[in-house]
């Protein structure tokens, strides 16, 4: 009798495990994986988010564009007035034509991010949603994710 109580009570803790487990999969299966699919899968279409365009800005007169424009204006004044004092004292500093040529390259890249940016994330999700394609043909199923 004792042995029947035993195999009983463990049969039950059994069941138990297998219950909780059971559950705990089958919730992260349906929460997880909806997550990592909106990370996963971005478009373009968080560069419309109000808050995005407040913070980064979508031209070079609001956001952090504006104040890398600020900067790079700081940057330029700057070596002005080491120049100008690399006259006097006879001291050497970059050459002007390498620097505005420098100048001009960063303005060009900081002022067009907004852009590159934009499509950086439309060539990640055109990448990965060839990716979801081929494992839908593959597994024959008509939305795995």
């Amino acid at each position: 009798m004792e042995n029947t109580d035993v195999q009983s009570i463990s049969q039950t803790i059994k069941d138990t495990i297998n219950s909780i487990f059971s559950d705990l999969f089958s919730s992260i299966d349906n929460n997880l994986y909806s997550i990592l699919d909106d990370i996963t899968f971005i478009n373009s279409d968080i560069f419309s988010d109000k808050y995005f365009q407040n913070i980064f800005g979508t031209s070079s007169t609001n956001g952090i564009l504006l104040i890398a424009n600020a900067l790079l204006i700081g940057f330029i004044l700057y070596y002005a007035i080491t120049l100008l004092i690399s006259y006097y004292s006879y001291s050497e500093v970059q050459k002007p034509g390498q620097y505005i040529f420098r100048v001009i390259f960063f303005v060009i890249l900081m002022n067009s991010s907004y852009f590159i940016c934009e499509q950086i994330i439309n060539f990640n999700f055109n990448i990965s949603s060839a990716i979801r394609q081929i494992g839908e043909s593959i597994f024959r199923k008509g939305n795995l994710f």
